[in-house]
């Protein structure tokens, strides 16, 4: 049979901690260090809490509102540590592509639009509140001095006259090879 030493209560030499033992267990009091955990390298509290190795802990759900937590940015997203959303007093900067089912609003302070990332067709545009231009002024005339109205010296895309206009050039005016100028009845296209 091996020796036995009971006791109730260990307490350390210059008295910083105490282990006291009682029928439920045993009472550690001051700081515990230990090389190991018995290989399970971490201690559980409750059922749903682990403290691990290198201050790591484990949970389920964390509960509160976090508003002691430091180390964390609240008003960025991150992905890799490369911030991909960034919160400022204007709204969000998103960094990347931004995929999203719908938006609201006007769209009237959107800019830097690559065409290529547009799809779908454009609305009409009504050309109603253009300035700083002459009345009836032709493609090419002049918006700075309506005395001249300019044109090209050779027709390179097929043209119809519109149905109840006439039309005007100065010449010469070289029509290109399988270009086709349409005139329609009543209508008529002066050269000067």
């Amino acid at each position: 049979m091996a020796s036995e030493i009971r006791a109730n209560k260990q307490t350390n030499r210059v008295g910083l901690g105490t282990v006291t033992y009682t029928d439920t267990g045993i009472i550690v009091s001051g700081i515990v260090t230990a090389n190991s955990l018995g290989g399970i390298g971490h201690i559980d509290v409750g059922s749903n809490i682990k403290l691990g190795n290198a201050g790591v802990i484990t949970a389920t759900s964390f509960i509160g509102s976090g508003a002691a937590l430091t180390g964390i940015d609240a008003s960025a997203i991150k992905f890799g540590g490369v911030v991909k959303a960034q919160a400022n007093a204007a709204g969000v900067v998103v960094t990347g592509i931004l995929t999203a089912t719908s938006f609201s609003g006007s769209g009237s302070g959107l800019t830097n639009i690559p065409a290529a990332n547009l799809t779908g067709a454009l609305p009409a545009i009504s050309g109603a509140n253009l300035t700083n231009l002459p009345p009836s002024a032709p493609v090419g005339g002049a918006s700075t001095n309506t005395v001249f109205f300019e044109n090209a010296k050779e027709v390179a895309v097929n043209y119809q006259i519109t149905s109840t206009k006439n039309a005007m050039s100065a010449g010469p005016i070289a029509i290109n090879a399988g270009i086709a100028v349409t005139i329609p009845s009543g209508c008529s296209w002066t050269i000067v």
